[in-house]
């Protein structure tokens, strides 16, 4: 689709962006998920995952160009007026994935309501033009990358708080020396009722 009339410029001179809709914990449940995420390098080896980077993602975009903003704002708006605000849920249950070397925490039994979320963003994503990952949605926080566990036996963490999504956000991803960092773009909270600074 289309979103604008100007000649489109050559693919090395759009300006873009590697850009996700996520959930993004409160600071006692990003504190907790981080301090589980030390744990398991700690057993696992691997790279924790900073605290100020913990989210669950709801729709991954890859390298989107800039020009495609204000058309991704509009759909965070449109979601959110839909969404069943707020649901809570909890991380329940650990897994690996070995051919990344990736520690995750996700729930067992999900709301109805992530899914939901999930599958409505797609929608609108799918009517702008954007394609996602062709495969079942496994809501997931990402706690360590590069470990090497012996197996993928799934594993249970004690004492998680429940997770209550009041928002979702659209971000940006930006790699440097220091690592990636997250921008948040778009902030939207329950009910829809207008986008959050």
């Amino acid at each position: 689709m289309a979103l604008s009339s100007a000649a489109p410029l050559p693919a090395a001179t759009v300006p873009a962006a590697r850009l996700f809709f996520a959930l993004w914990p409160e600071e006692a449940l990003a504190a907790r998920l981080a301090d589980l995420g030390r744990q398991q390098v700690a057993a696992q080896g691997g790279r924790p995952m900073a605290e100020d980077s913990l989210h669950l993602t709801l729709a991954f975009l890859g390298e989107q160009p800039l020009s495609l903003l204000p058309a991704l704002l509009q759909t965070g708006q449109r979601v959110a007026a839909r969404a069943a605000w707020p649901f809570a849920f909890n991380l329940d249950q650990g897994g690996y994935w070995p051919a990344q070397g990736i520690l995750w925490l996700g729930c067992s039994r999900p709301p109805v309501a992530l899914p939901d979320l999930a599958a409505s963003l797609a929608g609108e994503l799918a009517a702008l033009g954007l394609t996602l990952e062709a495969r079942p949605y496994v809501p997931h926080v990402t706690l360590v990358r590069g470990a090497r566990c012996a197996a993928a036996t799934p594993w249970h963490p004690a004492d998680m708080p429940a997770w209550t999504a009041r928002n979702f956000r659209l971000l940006r991803s930006r790699r440097d020396a220091a690592g990636t960092r997250y921008e948040t773009l778009g902030c939207w909270p329950m009910g829809g009722n207008g986008m959050l600074s």
